[in-house]
């Protein structure tokens, strides 16, 4: 269990995530690898598969940039109340 620990603490450290946001991430990463372990998986459903992990941890980025420099994002809610 400890190690679990300190792996969520390396990850929210190296990314700038949450809590939330790092076991997502963990999570993300177990589902790429057991995609990629599935018996009679075709290259076609691996790169559709590796797209969709993908795009769900471009998400996870663009919180964690929003939330570090909302400044420099156009969308950022921060800015809608004029500050």
């Amino acid at each position: 269990m400890e190690e679990g620990r300190q792996e969520m603490a390396a990850r929210m450290k190296d990314t700038g995530a949450t809590e939330e946001e790092a076991r997502i991430l963990y999570h993300l990463d177990e589902v790429g690898r057991l995609f990629y372990e599935l018996p009679g998986i075709t290259e076609g459903d691996l790169t559709i598969s590796g797209q969709h992990v993908s795009s769900l941890v471009r998400m996870l980025a663009s919180r964690v940039a929003e939330r570090d420099h909302p400044e420099g994002w156009f969308f950022s809610k921060r800015d809608e109340g004029g500050s």
